[in-house]
């Protein structure tokens, strides 16, 4: 594949780190060595809108469970983290009117704090769900990320409603470390490994179960500040930020081709096609960038066959998505890449 917008170092806000220094300095853990460690500049996280590489920063969170020796640390740092850990999106969280207004904030907003995150709101009749993602992770191990992500969603919900809501599941695309009976133990709730999706899901029934923590009144003034700021970064995103985000975003159902992606953005094709040249970007490349950076991280990640996750990633058929797997990697079948990650130990 050419080289395009798709392969720039991904960022993400320095305050998410930040907001680790003390619940990691309370596991005994140096935070500034092991940024250092991670090639993050400390100066860097503490500026107050500054943003720090992603890859800097799993791999920050993966070297401190190594060197806490502790496997599920993202999970006991999110149970002494507050709604302090996401600004003001946990505060407004806290005072939602109901637990799925609160959900829905909080996948609205998630992207001021962690600009390669993409999270939704799925209802049906019965359950509702938090769903959440790293975007552009490709090889990079989110594991200590998600967990403490999905924790950290999961206490906020039980903080909301002062324990009133059941919690059906929380679930990880990843298989587990230590026994599953542990992560239940200290997430305290139902925990699945090797699913579709990162996810926490609670009953429908629930939906308008109201906040007992903070006053409503506060929402509307937080949502106006969250507002200005996400104008703020909306204005520095160029175009081609906006399509990577509506192809990592599950937003369209495959195959995705430049036609439905304008349409989602509401835009002709050529146009779209017209600001993407603009910019020197070839929708095809990105497009096959975010097939390749997905199909690795479901080959890694999960048990899924080959087939499922041709269909997954959008092809009609195996042989077609083979195919242009070794087109990507430069030779290697999907069961090679697999095959090279199990000897790796990966």
């Amino acid at each position: 594949m050419q080289k395009s917008h798709a392969t720039l170092e991904p960022q993400i806000w320095a305050s998410v780190m930040r907001s680790l220094r003390t619940p990691l300095i309370e596991h005994d853990i140096d935070p500034d060595a092991l940024m250092l460690e991670s090639g993050i500049s400390p100066d860097d996280v503490m500026r107050t809108n500054g943003e720090v590489p992603l890859r800097g920063y799993l791999r920050f969170m993966e070297l401190a469970a190594q060197h806490s020796g502790n496997p599920i640390l993202g999970v006991h740092l999110a149970r002494s983290a507050g709604p302090e850990t996401l600004g003001a999106i946990g505060f407004l969280f806290l005072s939602s009117k109901t637990i799925l207004e609160a959900l829905q904030n909080l996948a609205h907003y998630i992207n001021l704090l962690q600009g390669v995150t993409y999270a939704q709101v799925i209802q049906d009749e019965e359950e509702t769900s938090l769903v959440y993602q790293i975007l552009h992770a490709r090889d990079h191990d989110c594991r200590q990320d998600v967990e403490f992500s999905l924790t950290l969603t999961k206490r906020l919900i039980k903080i909301f409603a002062e324990d009133d809501i059941d919690i059906l599941g929380v679930h990880f695309r990843h298989g587990p470390l230590v026994d599953k009976k542990l992560y239940e133990k200290q997430i305290k709730a139902p925990v699945f490994f090797n699913q579709d999706q990162n996810c926490v899901t609670i009953p429908a029934s629930a939906n308008r179960v109201r906040g007992k923590v903070l006053d409503e009144s506060l929402s509307p003034i937080l949502r106006q500040y969250l507002d200005k700021e996400f104008e703020t970064v909306q204005r520095m995103k160029t175009f081609g930020d906006q399509v990577e985000y509506v192809l990592y975003g599950n937003r369209i159902m495959p195959p995705l081709t430049a036609l439905k992606v304008a349409h989602h953005i509401g835009m002709s094709e050529a146009t779209l096609y017209r600001r993407l040249k603009a910019e020197g970007i070839s929708f095809s490349d990105l497009l096959d960038t975010r097939n390749y950076n997905l199909s690795k991280e479901y080959l890694q990640t999960t048990t899924m066959s080959v087939t499922e996750i041709a269909h997954l990633i959008g092809f009609a058929e195996s042989a077609s998505f083979t195919r242009a797997f070794a087109r990507w990697s430069k030779g290697l079948t999907p069961t090679d890449y697999r095959r090279q990650l199990k000897a790796s130990g990966a």
